[in-house]
């Protein structure tokens, strides 16, 4: 969309992304169109977050937003449930005294590749436990060990897809699903978790 069929309030809004906005990928500009609609509805906190927000992107090199642009991208196709305990851990970073924020940042940029990988690999693996005490929670105890049974014979990729799927279903109807996956032959749990 070009620049000049945004109305004066929105260009006044996004002027600090006025001279990059050509490079911005159409689903990035129709998302800060999105946020200048909703300005006036923002405290000036938040306005103020914003505006840096647009400041500090349209000060990175053109590598560097294609790279957060890509981040945002991968963020958006996360379940929604993933998604907001990613914004609850980002709340509780920005929570913290400016201080202890550069020191974990810092910390994080020492970190060899494989350090990275191996600490968000671990961020990664207690959603994914958090997502399957979850789950089997809401399992009457005593059919807990045959779909912990169950579960342990899933590959991980196909685990999380059953614990998506069961949470996307209607809370009446997750029992009746999870009971329909403890009747499937292996062959059929993972035709059924392959989508």
């Amino acid at each position: 969309m070009p620049w000049s069929v945004l109305r004066p309030e929105q260009q006044q809004i996004l002027a600090p992304v006025r001279d990059v906005w050509n490079e911005l990928a159409p689903d990035m500009q129709e998302h800060l169109r999105q946020v200048s609609q909703r300005w006036p509805r923002l405290g000036p906190e938040q306005r103020a977050q914003v505006t840096e927000r647009m400041q500090k992107w349209a000060s990175m090199s053109p590598e560097q937003r294609a790279r957060l642009h890509q981040r945002y991208q991968q963020f958006q196709q996360l379940p929604p449930e993933q998604q907001e305990r990613l914004r609850n851990a980002f709340k509780r970073f920005d929570a913290l005294p400016p201080e202890e924020r550069t020191q974990l940042r810092e910390r994080f940029e020492r970190m060899s590749p494989g350090e990275r990988a191996a600490f968000l690999e671990g961020a990664g693996a207690q959603n994914r436990a958090g997502a399957v005490h979850e789950f089997m929670q809401s399992i009457p105890k005593e059919e807990r060990r045959a779909t912990r049974e169950m579960m342990e014979s899933l590959t991980p990729q196909q685990r999380m897809a059953a614990i998506r799927a069961w949470r996307a279903q209607p809370s009446e109807q997750r029992e009746n699903y999870r009971r329909q996956l403890l009747l499937m032959t292996p062959e059929q749990r993972a035709a059924a978790l392959a989508h």
